[in-house]
């Protein structure tokens, strides 16, 4: 019994302790304290709003911006009890939070919305803890136009960025600008650039979604190549301006082996040929300066460890994972820089670019070699021989500044002259010459089919009737024949006709053969 009396007796104590006054506070004149019991209550009468799942709580960035149809979750936290309210933010962009009344919110943000909410709860409670948290975002359609895979109207939340909507949509396709996409308003279009916030996280680039604006992705512009010593080689588009400076910035900047005083910057002149000039990017870059890069520039960083000469491999070869991918005919090339040590050959710098791909055309390679004293040269260059018979003639010594190009092999046969349809077609290694003709509409009725040639790609030419099977680039010829049937006989004789019955005419006429006169004989004699 004793112990039920004490036990009664600390409880009554601490009942009293808990529902007293703070002594600090005894002094301060009376006000309400929250004493509401925890309730959800909508933002006015009759009010709509979605349904939210039990303990279901959006985190938002503090820059989210309140709008129209915007479900809250406004909690106001006393010394005792806590009033939870769920308001709605109505058209006019005002919640209504009782006791604390209509509350003007649209277009601040989630922080400023929660000060304002605060201010106004301590004008009411005096001790009052006020969270202000977005339970379900407003919903709203937003069209994304232009180069993405599935453009159309999407319906998104306002807590959507711009790269995670592009994303829905299927992406950027290859022809699409990923530096260039323009947020379109009612007031103008604002450029984003995706790739700074792809390689920099820059948020800025990334804004939120929002009512009345649309996405549209244009056509990718002009790029350049960077290559070498470079935080990120590739090709990139070109930014804005086309500073170096900024693209160099985006892309990570030089790394730590990088010997910037001696960059090589490849530009095409208005004459088509390619001018590669030294650059000192420690002063070419350093700020004000800047340099202005146009489209097809590629720049090469070499790195501190050697500098020497170098050599650009293009087209067809397997590549590295430091290879800058390119597209040609649907198939994948590269444009590589590689360092090129004394003695090096043809064969080295193909081993170094991989290996060539299974589509190059191993016979049409060629070297592009610079003359100080005259243009380019080409010397062609047999990577079949080479590679496949170990024909060593083609193994040439390489030069500082060469190119080697690889293009790919020619999936096409081309059927030309007197046929209906004449154009490339599609190889298939089952196809005769003859079903080649059928499906370029057969022969016209001027055609000589009999003498019809078939050249293969190493030059070797043979009739119709003798041809080996073909192959890719094959050229077909249907030649045209001198005379056909009787129509051709019959237009002769017309031709014929009309000269002998001009040259009666004109006989008529003057009495006599053409440059004859009668009169001017007889006077003479």
């Amino acid at each position: 019994m004793k112990w039920h009396s004490l036990r009664r007796t600390l409880c009554a104590v601490l009942v009293v302790s808990l529902l007293a006054p703070h002594g600090g506070y005894a002094a301060q004149p009376a006000a309400p304290e929250v004493s509401a019991p925890v309730r959800a209550t909508p933002a006015r009468p009759g009010a709509s709003r979605p349904t939210i799942a039990p303990g279901t709580r959006t985190i938002l960035a503090s820059d989210y911006r309140l709008g129209p149809s915007d479900v809250l979750e406004v909690q106001i936290v006393g010394r005792i009890e806590t009033i939870q309210h769920q308001p709605v933010v109505d058209l006019e962009g005002t919640i209504s939070v009782p006791p604390l009344g209509a509350i003007p919110v649209g277009g601040l943000t989630l922080l400023e919305a929660h000060r304002r909410v605060a201010e106004r709860a301590r004008t009411i409670f005096r001790f009052a803890d006020v969270t202000v948290t977005v339970l379900a975002p407003r919903a709203f359609e937003l069209t994304v136009s232009g180069e993405v895979e599935h453009p159309g109207t999407q319906l998104v939340t306002a807590t959507r960025r711009v790269h995670e909507v592009v994303q829905e949509a299927g992406g950027i396709t290859a022809r699409g600008s990923l530096r260039h996409v323009q947020l379109v308003t009612a007031a103008g279009a604002r450029e984003l650039d995706l790739l700074a916030f792809e390689l920099l996280g820059d948020v800025s680039q990334n804004p939120f979604v929002r009512e009345g604006v649309r996405i549209h992705v244009p056509p990718r512009s002009g790029s350049v190549t960077l290559t070498g010593a470079v935080r990120r080689p590739g090709e990139y588009e070109l930014g804005r301006d086309g500073s170096l400076r900024e693209l160099l910035a985006v892309v990570g900047g030089l790394s730590q082996a990088a010997a910037g005083s001696d960059a090589r910057l490849t530009r095409v002149a208005a004459d088509g040929r390619k001018e590669t000039s030294t650059l000192d990017l420690t002063r070419a870059i350093a700020p004000p300066a800047d340099v202005t890069l146009r489209p097809g520039d590629a720049l090469y960083v070499p790195p501190l460890s050697v500098l020497q000469d170098v050599v650009e491999v293009r087209g067809a070869f397997n590549g590295t994972p430091e290879s800058s991918k390119t597209s040609v005919a649907g198939k994948a090339t590269i444009v590589q820089r590689f360092e090129l040590a004394q003695g090096e050959r043809v064969r080295d710098v193909v081993l170094k670019a991989g290996g060539a791909a299974a589509y190059a055309d191993l016979r049409l390679a060629m070297i592009e070699r610079g003359d100080a004293t005259g243009p380019r040269q080409r010397i062609p260059i047999d990577l079949q021989r080479l590679l496949v018979e170990k024909d060593e003639t083609h193994n040439v010594l390489l030069q500082n500044g060469d190119v080697l190009l690889l293009p790919i092999v020619e999936d096409k046969v081309y059927v030309v002259g007197e046929v209906k349809l004449p154009g490339p077609i599609d190889f298939r290694p089952d196809l005769t010459p003859r079903e080649y003709v059928t499906l370029a509409g057969g022969p016209s009725n001027r055609a000589k089919l009999l003498n019809t040639l078939v050249t293969f790609r190493n030059g070797k030419t043979y009739p119709l009737g003798e041809a080996p099977p073909l192959e890719p680039g094959a050229v077909v010829t249907v030649p045209e024949v001198a005379v056909k049937w009787w129509q051709d006989y019959v237009l002769i004789a017309q031709v014929i006709a009309s000269l002998i019955t001009a040259y009666t005419g004109i006989f008529v006429l003057f009495g006599g053969p053409i440059g004859f006169n009668s009169n001017n004989t007889n006077s003479n004699d």
